[in-house]
């Protein structure tokens, strides 16, 4: 496959697995008049995710030569040298760290940022994104506006993808085909027991996005 037949694979991997998913429900949420914040950082860490392990790798072999995850380097290197295109407080020391570590995991893993960060979304106070907030109790609270923190990553993934992507299209498309190498552990044993129970149906359905491509 050449370098232009990778390119196409890949952007059109990431019109239907990232554009219309990511960077659409970005949209529609900026859209609504809803007033919250966890939805916009757990798409925006995905999406940071994502794009990280096409410049990373989706995983690095330790010591004994086993393949272990490295989202937190992955997702700190974005946010430190993409998203610090956009605003250079994410390139200042240990923002990406806070950022992964008490924004993102706290909400992937605790359902709620860990000590130290808090989160708005009112179209109000956008400027004050990543600065310090001293709340009424004296508390110092680092600020995180979750529709700043969208926009941002709306400018970021524009210019890794211009930049990057077509810079190192052999690495990308690489790393693009090993994570759909992927295989997930007893989804064979799964579908064999809905089967053996009758959940079966063959209606035609258009599926969403996220069904990962045919083999």
């Amino acid at each position: 496959m050449c370098k232009q037949e990778k390119l196409i694979y890949i952007e059109n991997y990431l019109k239907t697995y990232f554009d219309e998913m990511i960077l659409e429900d970005l949209k529609k949420m900026r859209g609504s008049d809803l007033c919250f914040t966890i939805p916009y950082i757990l798409l925006v860490s995905a999406g940071i995710d994502f794009l990280g392990g096409l410049e990373k790798g989706f995983y690095k072999i330790n010591k004994r030569g086993e393949k272990i995850g490295n989202s937190s380097e992955r997702s700190r290197s974005f946010i430190k040298n993409w998203m610090g295109r956009v605003n250079t407080l994410y390139g200042e020391q240990w923002v990406a760290k806070v950022i992964y570590g008490a924004v993102r995991c706290g909400a992937v893993h605790q359902a709620i940022f860990k000590k130290g960060v808090e989160a708005y979304s009112g179209v109000d106070f956008q400027d004050k994104h990543l600065y310090v907030r001293i709340n009424p109790t004296s508390k110092e609270r680092v600020f995180i506006h979750a529709l700043q923190f969208a926009d941002d990553f709306i400018k970021a993934q524009k210019i890794f993808r211009e930049e990057y992507i077509k810079k190192d299209i052999d690495d990308v498309h690489r790393r693009l085909a090993e994570l759909l190498k992927g295989e997930m552990a007893n989804l064979p044993d799964l579908i064999e027991s809905l089967k053996k129970k009758g959940f079966v149906f063959s209606d035609e359905v258009v599926p969403s996005p996220s069904s990962a491509p045919e083999e």
